[in-house]
């Protein structure tokens, strides 16, 4: 081989290493407003995929119902995964509110302390949004609230 060549098969090298660099992580802003006129707002931090309107989710933080902070949510997956006790899809949002498929709990058993938006399971029987006790939702005598999940309602923005 040429030095040549090997310089090409360098730069190609180079390139191709480049092409496949992740996307950066960008911070986002999730707001819904439930039908019982409560706010659910928190802090996203996700990569943006090529089709400009997935979010892969690697941390939502600053969860906070009405203005008042819930708890953390460190652990962060799919629901998919969650119900299905698989690892194979990626916890995301989207920005145009459609095919959200996302739990962020305090830990990893999703029971106490939790976020989830449903746009695949359905367990509604349509995409669901679900919030737990814990997290400062008190209806229905304080237990986890459940409810249609109107992408109307909510808003996923670049911060």
């Amino acid at each position: 081989m040429t030095r040549r060549a090997t310089k090409g098969i360098a730069a190609i090298i180079a390139v191709a290493a480049l092409a496949a660099t992740p996307a950066a992580a960008e911070s986002f802003r999730l707001t819904y407003t439930f039908t019982f006129g409560g706010l659910l707002e928190a802090d996203i931090t996700g990569e943006l995929q090529d089709d400009g309107d997935t979010v892969i989710v690697s941390a939502v933080e600053n969860a906070r119902l009405d203005g008042v902070a819930g708890p953390a949510l460190s652990f962060v997956t799919s629901l998919a995964d969650l119900v299905d006790r698989t690892d194979l899809n990626e916890p995301v949002l989207t920005l145009s509110g459609l095919g959200n498929d996302i739990s962020a709990c305090s830990d990893d058993t999703c029971v106490a302390e939790f976020i989830t938006l449903d746009g695949v399971k359905q367990f509604l029987g349509t995409p669901g949004i679900y919030t737990s006790a814990a997290f400062g939702n008190t209806l229905s005598g304080g237990v986890n609230a459940a409810e249609e999940y109107d992408p109307a309602n909510y808003s996923l923005e670049r911060r």
